[in-house]
């Protein structure tokens, strides 16, 4: 088996699609679908307590679950987070400074701090 296989074996709980989280707010439809066909979801009270940390736009704008990928740019092991939104929202809960406005760099600490968050809310990829 080569990387590529082991990659996307490892990314088969992927979202199929994002929806906004205003339409998971409106609609109470919770769940999404996965690249295996599986169901994922979201705990209510994440999209509640991330609605309550968002401006009327950024919930039009917003898409969930939240994509946290491998940084394989930077040496020492690092996350990140990209999309306009999805960093001015995830820098401000982690209460990290923006230096790209579409890119965040996570460390692992910051990765955990996020996950015990947004536990439902937050889908790891691996990159190559």
């Amino acid at each position: 088996m080569d990387i590529e296989n082991i990659i996307r074996d490892m990314n088969k709980h992927i979202p199929v699609s994002r929806r906004t989280l205003l339409d998971y707010i409106e609609s109470g439809d919770d769940t999404y679908d996965t690249k295996d066909g599986q169901k994922g979801s979201i705990d209510r009270k994440e999209i509640e307590f991330l609605a309550g940390k968002c401006t009327e736009i950024e919930k039009m704008r917003l898409r969930l679950p939240i994509f946290v990928g491998t940084d394989t740019s930077y040496s020492g092991g690092a996350w990140k987070i990209e999309g306009k939104i999805e960093v001015e929202v995830m820098s401000r809960l982690l209460n990290k400074r923006i230096h790209t406005d579409d890119f965040l760099r996570l460390y692992y600490p910051d990765l955990k701090d996020l996950r015990n968050m947004l536990p439902t809310l937050i889908v790891v990829l691996f990159l190559p």
